[in-house]
This record gives C-alpha cells, structure tokens and sequence, in this order.
C-alpha cells in the first residue's frame, strides 16, 4: 500500500471518529473535567489538554492520549476530591479518542525479525533430528515491551552472522556418528566399594558415612557420591538407575535432586529432576531415567532435606539422610550407524558410505578410526541433498533459482577440491545462515506459508510441522473455524511446553528467578527445593489455566493453585505430601492465597534478596497485570531503598518521596499497590512484621535476625477507593477484569506478533478482549481470538 493510500485510510479514519464524537464533545468533556489542572494555566505533570487535538497521531501526542485514557478509565483523574464524572460520559469520551488515534491493520505489513536464540536451538534441532544446545552459541537477545520476539530486539549483524555460521557447524557435525557404538552393556557399581566414598565415609568429610552396604550423604555440599565405574565411556543417549532409601527419616520426606553432566569444571548440569527418597535398605527405591550423556559424565545425586537440615549439635532428632545403595548406566541406546539424523540429511539410499578417515586415540578401545561421509556419485547426491534441504529449511516451497544458487554454491565447492562431505556442509550452513531461514514473516503480503510460521513460532517456538505446511499448502490459515482448530491441537502438544515455559518466564520474570539469592541470616529457610518448587507452581498453574480456558482473572484471584508438599508448608496449607508430584489444591476459604500475585516465584523476582520494594512490586503489577506502566523516574531522583537494619519505615521513606512533585504523579498509582504487597516477604512468606539484621526485639530459638517493625499494608487507590490490607486489595483489583484480560491480551500479541503494541492499537485490542467476554475471557479462547485478528495476520490475503 503506497504512502498515499495510507494517508487516506488514516483522513477517513479521523473524520470517521470525528463524527462519532458529534453526538458527545470530547473537547467539552477535557475542559469541564480537566483543563484546570492541564491547561493555559497549569500544566501538572508536563501535560496540556486545552491545544491537544482529537485525531493526533505523533509519538508524543499519542503517549498524552493514552495518559488521559488511563487516567479516565482508572478513574485517577478528576482526583476522588474533585467531581466525579459519570461512568457513561468517560467511555462517551474515551471511545472517540481510542478511534481517532487507532491505526488500522492493514497499514502495519510484516513484522520481520530473526529467529531469537532458543527458536533457532528449537528449529535447527528439529529440522536435523539432533539434540545439541546451540542457543549457548549465540549472544542473548534483545527485548522489546518486556520479550526477546520483537523485530525491535532481534536485528543481524555481520558479527551475529558468525556467530550462526559455528552454530551451523556445531549442528551439522552432530547428524553425524564417527565411530561405530559399543554394543548396550550396563555399567554398575555398590557405593561402598569406590575408594573415594570409602574414604568419605571413613573420615566423615561433610558429615557422609556408611549404613547398611550404602553411602550417606546429608548435605548437597561436598564430597560427591562417586561413581566412577558407572560412567559412560562414549557419547550416547543412556537408561541411568540410582537406588536410593531414606537414612533416619522421622516424619520427614525426603528428596533428592539429580543432574547428569561432568564430575569436575562444569559449571552447569543438565538437570533431571526432584524425587521423593522411599523404601528401606533391602527395597531402596529405583529412580530410573534416560538422557544424552558424554563419556565420562556422571549422575550428581544432591540430598534436598526440609525442614533445614539437622546437624550433630540438635538432639531433638536424629540426623535424616539420603542412603545411596547402587547406581548404573545401560546404553548407548542409540546403536543406529550411521545415525538416523544422518540418514535424514544425506539419506539412506545406495551410494552413501561411511568410509573410515583417520585414527583416533580412545583409552577403552584400540585401532578405531573416525568416519567421513562419502559418496559414489558426489555432484548428483550434494544436488539432491541441497536441493531437498532448502525448502525444508525456508518452510515454503522455493523457486528453482533460488535452490540452484545453493546447490551451486556446494557444487564449486566440491569442484574447486573439498570433500564431498564439506561441499554439502557448505551447502547446509549457508542455508541455516541465510535472511531465508533466519527470519520469519519475511514476503511483503503475509501468506499461508508466513501464518504457518507465525503460529508454529507463537506456541511451539519451531517451525510449522508438516499438518500446518500441508494447510499453508492449500491456502486455508485464512480461515478461522480451522486456525482455531490448529490451536487446539497445538495447545495439546506436548511443544506446548515451550510456550508455557518461555512466556512465563517472560512476562512473569521467572527467567530472573535465579538473579537474587535471599540473605541467608534473614531467610535462613530458603533453599534450592523451595525455589524449584515456586516455578513449577507457576509454570503449571498457567498451564492449567490455558489446557481448561479458565478466564485470565485467575491471574489475579484463583480459589486453587498447584502445590508439592515444599511449598505447601511454606504457604502453610496442610495435607499435600510429597515433593515429586505437583497437584491441584483447592485453597482453604481463610487462605491469602490465589492468583500469581501471592504466588512465591513472582514474590521472589520483585525482591533484591534481603528486602522488598513498595515501588518495585507496584510498577510490576502496573505493568504486568494493568497495562497501565508507569515512566521511569526522572533524572537525578534517588531511588528509595528499604532499610533492613529496622530503624526507618519504608510507608515514610515514601511519603516523603511523594512530597517531591516530579515524583508524586507516578507514586499515587504506584505506591498503594506496593504497600498491599507488602504482606509478603522476599520468598513469598506471610509476615505479620519486618526481619531486622540490626533493631528490634530478639526472638527465641536459634534465629539469627529479629523481630523489627509492623506492616502497614493500607493504603488509597488513585480513584480514592481504600483498602486496609492485601486481601481487600484484591478485591478492588479483581473488579477491574477488563483491564486485566486488556493487559494480557496485549502481553500475548506482543509475543505472538513480533511487533510491539501501541496505543494507536488499541482499537485492535480491544476487539479481541471482546471477542473472549462471553468466555469469560479463558486464556485458550484469547489465543484463538489473536490468531484471527489483523494484528497477528498482519493484513487480509488479498483477493485474487
């Protein structure tokens, strides 16, 4: 569409607004409700309304616009003591000024933007069938509006593009086996015939000893469990085993965590889970898991015991302790050679050999050679391999040119006297290294092929599978009875996990979940199990939430939520046993907690650690959950840190903050919510009081802080409705459902579409709350209603 197309659309659009606002005068409405404070006179906040036009549309009028918006809707102006207009006559004038600035969709065309880190990981790994973490290659992304899917975020650079070409190396070597496999065989060991555990267990290095045949281990400290003759001696996927029983348990579960990774210098392992410690010396429990392993990996076998753990100094009980009888390793299990991600590339017809190449040195194993691909008829099997590669690469059909100038490119490779192996290597990187395969939504008209890409990206962060090309194929994502459909397959995908887990992550910070460790004298109950357990709360309670189409209102209040035995005695909700399995749990009617605002994991990533900030949590749940964010302070302003040694108030370091009239604008909106969020700690606790390091009252029992000053969670909303703690909050949050299914929606096209969300779309936006009102707007159903909208399709498939 040219420039003077788009003028148009846009004149007709504010003439068409305007002449929605004949029958209510929004210009009369600013002046009897606003331009006291905004106008000739006055200009609170840097803002004038007198001289402000509906139908304005540049960057700063637009942001005035969406101010008042929000100030009206959120009834933060007129201030509670002026008079209040009627509800009637601020959406009279709120709908004029959301029509005059909107922007229609079809003037947007393609959000264009490369693959971020994890979709490149999760698209080369799928499209090669190999398992290997490629996103560790690459630099992390930038992010626009809170995500790292934004064109705005995600540009090339000749640096970026080398950085994908050893990314392509590394992906293209691991189709390939070199060695032919080891036959299966189990690798066993007792723990007590290591000499090193021996030895631990002799000498009682951190506190390890032996029992009945098995190795304790009460901390997940030094030493570690060895099991040296249990380890693999070649790469492969292997069936690991670990039997373990519960040593002095009491009344306690027990749990252990388990890692697979290298037993020394990593500073990272895979990690395989939490499990409940069961059974008794005879009958350990057998813990049984398959995963990739490294020759010479181990399985690092770390006790998780709570309530803290009891050391020789306590009497009250004996010391608990995880028994490690036996582990093993059977594999590899994957005895294909060649490898089936081989055959998948090169294929597995006649001509295509694996030819030994040179020797190479293996402590367990005498006169191996590595292997090289090659092939009897190498010019026409690259321009087989090449040729079929690129369409699968590009997720479209590709013209013939295109094709040959990869095909090309490995052919003068091989020519000009490289193997035939790396002529298609070439071929292969170049691919995975080209605008064709890195970016997505890349045609100047969206097409099916384009919607494919943007769907499969939005829930599986991939590319589309062979049901959403075959559709793409026969022109019908334009149709919406059938995306709606996709989506429900899709959500029933087990790659849903993706979804869940990346925009949890994002919009909820659990990404940041590690960023702060809490003080250990203020919050000495803290540890790794309580902090595993708080993102699986939530990871699985948006799970729930999206797989049943509850409303997005669950976010904020929710009569249940999703718990293991850890964090139910840490919330205080009794009967939930067991730290493996998460479930269910309908919430006591006395219970404060419901919804993610209560949940532990958010709780955490708004604390630093030691304390909590009013400001901090308001902005979060501002931005978050009400759409509503707040600027960033003004130059020079100091930020206002809580004081952990008891002897001032955060409520007066506050007031004295709002006193400063740059500052008191934001913190009417800010504060009040903060200070309802104060009930919680900076683990999510319930607290009735501050913990000090410094005054207040000694508290009895081995307690290494003190008692310091009460909450004040009161406070006064902007449109001057009270509250006197967290719960009433709550309440008053609760009634603003549209508000909050706005502010979700938005989150999910930003996400989803590649491009950030505007005012000027919130005309677009709206369409699509409305759409999931009669279904009480469920998260599914907001899915379904996004990929139908023009800001998801960018523009209607033109007519042909």
């Amino acid at each position: 569409m040219s420039c003077r197309i788009i003028t148009a659309v846009l004149a007709i659009l504010v003439w068409t607004a305007s002449s929605r606002a004949e029958n209510f005068d929004v210009r009369q409405f600013l002046t009897a409700n606003c331009t006291s404070c905004h106008g000739e006179d006055a200009q609170e906040g840097n803002v004038r309304l007198d001289t402000l036009q509906l139908g304005s549309a540049s960057p700063n009028e637009l942001e005035i616009w969406k101010r008042v918006v929000t100030a009206l809707e959120n009834g933060e102006m007129p201030p509670p003591e002026e008079t209040q207009p009627s509800a009637a006559s601020v959406k009279s004038a709120v709908d004029p000024i959301i029509a005059s600035v909107a922007r229609p969709a079809a003037s947007l065309g393609p959000a264009t933007r490369r693959l971020n880190r994890k979709e490149y990981q999760h698209t080369v790994c799928d499209l090669l069938g190999i398992d290997v973490p490629l996103a560790d290659l690459l630099p992390e992304d930038g992010d626009a509006q809170g995500f790292d899917k934004a064109a705005a975020g995600l540009s090339i650079s000749s640096v970026l593009l080398e950085q994908y070409l050893e990314a392509a190396n590394v992906a293209f070597d691991a189709t390939i086996r070199r060695i032919k496999p080891l036959p299966a065989e189990t690798r066993r060991i007792e723990l007590m015939e290591v000499k090193e555990n021996i030895d631990s267990a002799d000498k009682s290095k951190g506190g390890t000893l032996a029992a009945e045949g098995s190795f304790v281990k009460f901390t997940p400290g030094w030493p570690p469990a060895r099991i040296d003759p249990a380890h693999p001696i070649e790469n492969g996927h292997y069936r690991c085993r670990v039997a373990l029983w519960p040593y002095q348990a009491g009344e306690r579960t027990l749990s252990v965590s388990l890692y697979v990774g290298s037993l020394f210098g990593a500073t990272t392992h895979k990690f395989i889970g939490v499990y409940d410690v069961t059974g008794t010396a005879d009958k350990p429990r057998i813990i049984e898991f398959t995963t990739a392993m490294e020759a010479g990996d181990t399985i690092h076998i770390l006790p998780q015991i709570w309530p803290e753990h009891v050391t020789w100094r306590d009497k009250h009980e004996l010391r608990p302790g995880i028994a490690i009888a036996w582990a093993e390793t059977y594999g590899p299990l994957d005895q294909s050679f060649p490898s089936e991600a081989q055959k998948g590339l090169f294929g597995d017809g006649k001509g295509i050999n694996l030819v030994e190449h040179e020797s190479i040195y293996m402590r367990h194993r005498r006169g191996v050679k590595s292997c090289k691909v090659e092939s009897d008829n190498p010019e026409a099997d690259i321009e087989r391999i090449v040729a079929d590669f690129v369409p699968r690469a590009f997720r479209r059909p590709v013209d013939a040119a295109t094709v040959q100038a990869y095909v090309d490119l490995a052919l003068n490779c091989h020519r000009s006297g490289q193997s035939f192996e790396d002529s298609v290597r070439t071929g292969v990187t170049a691919v995975l290294c080209s605008p064709q395969f890195l970016l997505v939504e890349r045609s100047e008209q969206v097409d099916d092929y384009d919607i494919a890409s943007k769907l499969s990206y939005f829930l599986w962060s991939t590319a589309p599978d062979q049901e959403l090309l075959d559709l793409a194929a026969q022109g019908k994502l334009h149709d919406h009875a059938l995306l709606r459909a996709q989506v429900e397959r899709m959500i029933a995908d087990p790659r849903i996990e993706r979804f869940v887990a990346d925009f949890t992550g994002q919009w909820l910070d659990l990404d940041d979940i590690e960023f702060t460790t809490p003080d250990a004298k203020l919050y000495p109950e803290f540890d790794f199990l309580l902090q595993q357990g708080m993102v699986e709360e939530t990871r699985r309670f948006f799970r729930e939430v999206l797989e049943q189409d509850l409303s997005v209102t669950n976010f904020v209040d929710a009569d249940w939520t999703i718990l293991n035995e850890r964090l139910a005695r840490h919330y205080g909700i009794e009967g939930v046993r067991g730290n493996e399995e998460y479930r269910k749990v309908s919430l006591p009617n006395d219970c404060i907690r419901g919804g993610v605002l209560t949940q532990a994991s958010v709780l955490k990533v708004t604390a630093n650690g030691t304390s909590t900030s009013p400001v901090t949590r308001g902005v979060w749940v501002l931005e978050n959950l009400l759409g509503t964010p707040s600027p960033p302070p003004p130059p020079g302003v100091p930020a206002v840190e809580p004081d952990i040694r008891g002897a001032t108030n955060i409520h007066d370091q506050l007031a004295l903050h709002r006193k400063d009239a740059a500052c008191a604008s934001c913190h009417r909106r800010i504060d009040p919510i903060g200070f309802a969020l104060e009930k919680f700690d900076v683990i999510g606790g319930e607290r009735q009081w501050y913990r000090s390091l410094g005054e207040g009252t000694k508290l009895p029992g081995k307690v290494s802080y003190k008692m310091g000053q009460d909450l004040q969670t009161a406070g006064t909303m902007p449109d001057g409705q009270e509250f006197a703690d967290f719960v009433q909050f709550r309440e008053l949050l609760s009634d603003k459902r549209p508000q909050i299914a706005r502010a979700i929606a938005a989150k999910l096209l930003v996400y989803s579409s590649g491009r950030p969300v505007t005012f000027a779309d919130r005309e677009q936006v709206e369409k699509i709350v409305q759409k999931t009102e009669q279904k009480d707007y469920g998260l599914k159903s907001m899915i379904e209603a996004i990929v139908e909208s023009d800001l998801f399709l960018s523009a209607p498939k033109p007519k042909s």
